[in-house]
């Protein structure tokens, strides 16, 4: 077959394909209505791609797409097609990513297609696009691919890889058919929530640099984010939002760039109705942005704006560009779900000299917030009350629930489901936020989500009109409360479930002291009137680094009446999300997108969840159990049944720490023999013999008795009794002198220094000054590292700050005999998740039980000896085997 030579052909060729599937509704180029011809050219212009510059001029064409259908879902999914001559027009790619440049979507047909699909979207006159580029040399060589096109950025566009032709465009029934597939699964959406989270972590961390290089301060940087992307926005059909081409330098009273922006904002939040107080708050705090007028004046471009700008702008512009550029382009291509503004927040709090944790405003991740709306099951006829605001991000993550269900309800764009739309954001969300600039961001962020912050209302939760709570009579509450609130906050709780209907559910993330006994009147007065349907465990690391503490999440139900304490309530273990938390990010380790869609199967259905058993051992996970009327037993910890008695590689891991910290010891005392040295640098493993004095394999042979006493521990059949710490050990902070590192370190001395690291055995280094401390004792830190800071110390030592130090009572624990108390103390503890807010102290050690081998509560010394020998003997030997096959190997 003869290949074509113009591009008219692969558009002749789409024609006969329209022909043939009987699809008449589609138009080209010009005959674009005049609806999407409007959203694409103000969707290009946000882009900020001139149309002289990116448009293609030949043949009369414009900046347009080649063919576009606007007849499926009430017009509100236009289908976008570009059309390329020769298959490798198709499509310009980096990696995984659809090139963006211009180049690129002149040139290649997805590109185009994807690029005309976003501006359609940019423009907020769209949510959501298809754009099919095609490409062929002649009709039995044509290759198309159709995406699914649901924002503004690299992540925000989905390949629907079983569709490879236009078949799905035949009919409205079709059509539907594939928009089933083509829209987004769970694990998707939260996919695009944690990346937008991260690029939007990324941006604020740029953006924290720049206005930190301006001197701007911490409490004005997130008042300038959110001001400026108030400016932004339109102005109802009256004035576009600002652009940075709006900020000219000016240098006259009124007309500077700090003043448009601040005319700007207080214009748009008079058109948007906002009560006269609340505008006056929210304009006091965005007068910060022209209240410098040196930040007005022309100055050179901080190296962060890049190519941003041309020449020489004010500061006020160059932080007016980044945010417009890199935020503000991208918000409505962020996951629904992201609180925007807390994370820009949270993020210039780490720069900050105050962090936040002061006034208790530690801001919960969205994927978590997300979690527990749907624990509570909001949805569209829900009226969501949080009570403690803070950046809005609970009701962020209801709204968006609500209208999920709204438009599955009544079907996407229909007159039934925008109504409904604008009933929720008008009418069921109510928030209350005592901190001014936490309200100026809640209000802000639902502004941008089009609710125009009706319902935060800035003052305290407790003093508003009992009216207010009454009228709007809330069926779901969504809380976390400043911790530093007395009983970390739990009186939120309390009067929330007071002010809410009958039948109405409450979940509430909060330290878990507030449900292990700190929170204990609240909790008491809760069990009053309400039922603790489930607590819920969450990972130690969630707030790091803004905070490290335990927190669990509770879920009440307001019945009106008692408790009923025959019922079990259900204790969940989420400790294991899948995530670790890092100071820079946040890293996905384990199925984390699925733990949390499972997590809210477990909640509802238990043991019998519909869940991997690979992720999840449910026996284990959850804990059914009925509660006291104590209010001190609301966590998963108290239930939670653990076996803290030691196993061989318990026994094995202690005394391998110990032998391999005692090789690098012996290793620093021959440091000055060059012969040694040199003999290990040739051979280090080989030296292994010499340290441990093991020539030959038949020391390592085990006695009668140590061999009968190994066997008896597989076989479990030796018996172990708790024993308190304090019933067996003086514990006791280490003795320290009063001076500075510098002051007692030194190169070459006799004396360790012992810390509560988790490393070298607590050592940091050696001090020729006396010991203050006694040898054959413990040491550990008393912090939360603490199972991993547990030592044996053979020698009298100098101690440091937050190390404890347990001494024997019974003249019979020497070295082996507290090998094994360490490896059962390490067990014990490891269960516990101290962290750092709440502490390993000296009176949670004293109390710590550790299980030790005994009859009748006497300790078998006998036993623990003569099996711990064993177990050394064979660590030894296999260090001792490993050496040799080295040895005799080559490298």
């Amino acid at each position: 077959m003869k290949d074509w030579n113009l591009e008219d052909n692969v558009n002749d060729w789409v024609k006969s394909e329209f022909a043939r599937i009987k699809q008449n509704n589609y138009t080209v180029e010009s005959a674009m209505s005049d609806f999407l011809k409007d959203a694409i050219q103000k969707g290009v212009i946000l882009k900020r791609l001139a149309l002289e510059e990116a448009g293609e001029t030949e043949k009369g064409k414009s900046w347009k797409p080649d063919f576009h259908l606007e007849i499926f879902a009430d017009r509100k999914i236009p289908v976008l097609i570009e059309n390329k001559l020769g298959i490798n027009k198709l499509s310009a790619t980096n990696g995984d990513k659809i090139k963006n440049d211009i180049k690129s979507v002149k040139n290649f047909a997805v590109n185009g297609a994807i690029h005309y699909a976003q501006c359609a979207i940019m423009s907020k006159k769209y949510t959501e696009a298809i754009a099919i580029g095609i490409a062929g040399n002649n009709a039995n060589n044509v290759t198309i691919k159709v995406y699914y096109v649901f924002g503004a950025t690299d992540e925000t566009y989905k390949l629907i890889d079983t569709y490879t032709s236009l078949d799905f465009l035949e009919s409205k029934k079709s059509f539907a058919e594939f928009y089933k597939a083509a829209t987004l699964t769970e694990d998707e959406k939260h996919k695009i929530l944690i990346d937008s989270q991260a690029k939007l972590q990324e941006y604020a961390k740029k953006l924290n640099k720049l206005m930190n290089n301006h001197a701007i301060t911490a409490p004005q940087r997130v008042l300038y984010v959110s001001g400026m992307l108030l400016a932004m926005q339109d102005i109802a059909d009256i004035k576009n939002g600002l652009t940075p081409d709006d900020l000219r330098g000016i240098n006259l009273d009124n007309q500077r760039d700090g003043d448009t922006i601040v005319t700007q904002i207080e214009n748009y939040l008079k058109l948007k109705e906002i009560p006269l107080d609340k505008l006056n708050l929210m304009m006091a705090s965005f007068k910060e942005i022209n209240k410098d007028t040196d930040r007005d004046k022309k100055t050179d471009l901080d190296p962060i704006i890049g190519k941003l700008l041309p020449d020489l702008a004010s500061v006020n512009k160059q932080i007016f560009t980044y945010i417009y550029e890199n935020i503000f382009l991208s918000i409505d291509s962020m996951s629904g779900h992201l609180d925007i503004m807390g994370e820009m927040y949270s993020e210039f709090l780490k720069y900050a000299l105050g962090d936040g944790k002061e006034i208790g405003i530690v801001l919960t991740p969205p994927y978590v917030t997300k979690m527990m709306t749907q624990i509570l099951e909001v949805d569209e006829n829900s009226k969501v009350m949080d009570l403690a605001t803070g950046s809005a991000g609970f009701l962020i993550s209801s709204m968006e629930m609500m209208i999920e269900y709204a438009e599955k309800k009544y079907g996407k764009n229909t007159t039934k489901a925008i109504d409904k739309i604008k009933e929720i954001k008008k009418n069921q969300l109510l928030g209350v936020e005592l901190n001014a600039e936490m309200f100026t961001l809640a209000s802000t962020n639902m502004i941008l989500r089009g609710d125009g912050s009706s319902n935060i209302r800035k003052g305290s939760s407790f003093n508003e009109p009992a009216d207010l709570y009454r009228e709007f009579n809330a069926d779901k509450l969504l809380l976390n409360p400043p911790f530093s609130f007395k009983e970390n906050g739990m009186p939120f709780i309390l009067f929330g479930l007071e002010n809410m209907k009958i039948g109405g559910k409450a979940a509430i993330i909060i330290q878990d002291s507030a449900g292990n006994g700190r929170g204990v009147e609240s909790c008491k007065a809760i069990l009053a009137k309400n039922q603790l349907l489930a607590s819920i465990k969450m990972p130690i690391d969630l707030f790091i680094p803004m905070a490290g503490v335990q927190t669990s999440i509770y879920v009440i139900e307001h019945t009106g009446k008692s408790h009923d304490y025959k019922k079990q309530v259900k204790f969940i273990d989420f400790r294991n999300d899948g995530y670790k938390r890092t100071k820079r990010s946040l890293i996905e380790l384990d199925n984390s997108m699925q733990r949390y869609n499972d997590i809210v199967e477990i909640y509802k259905n238990g043991v019998t969840a519909d869940v991997s058993p690979t992720l999840w051992n449910l026996k284990q996970t959850i804990v059914m159990s009925v509660i006291s009327k104590n209010g001190n037993d609301w966590n998963f910890d108290h239930y939670q049944k653990i076996d803290t008695k030691p196993t061989i590689k318990d026994f094995k891991k202690t005394i391998g720490d110990y032998l391999a910290w005692e090789v690098s010891n012996l290793l620093r005392q021959k440091n000055e023999d060059k012969s040694f040295v040199a003999a290990l640098e040739k051979e280090r493993i080989a030296e292994l013999k010499l340290c441990f004095s093991a020539p030959n394999l038949k020391n390592y042979i085990l006695t009668g008795e140590e061999k009968r006493v190994f066997e008896m521990f597989e076989k479990g059949e030796v018996k172990f009794e708790e024993f308190e710490i304090q019933k067996l050990f003086d514990v006791s902070p280490s003795k320290a002198y009063k001076m500075n590192d510098r002051n007692i370190l030194i190169e070459n001395g006799k004396t360790p220094y012992v810390s509560n690291q988790s490393q070298n055995n607590g050592y940091i280094g050696w001090s020729n000054l006396e010991p203050l401390n006694p040898s054959n004792v413990i040491t550990l830190s008393d912090t939360w590292q603490s199972e991993r800071t547990i030592f044996y110390q053979p020698t009298e030592f100098i101690g440091k700050s937050h190390l404890q130090v347990l001494k024997a009572y019974d003249k019979n624990f020497q070295k082996f005999e507290l090998f094994f108390a360490i490896s059962s103390f390490r067990k014990a503890i490891l269960e516990l998740n101290y962290d750092y807010g709440t502490k390993f102290n000296r009176d949670k050690i004293k109390i710590t039980k550790i299980q030790l081998p005994a009859i009748n509560n006497e300790i078998d010394f006998a036993l623990m000896r003569a099996l711990i020998s064993a177990i050394q003997k064979l660590v030894i030997k296999d260090i001792v085997l490993f050496a040799n096959k080295k040895i005799d190997s080559p490298r």
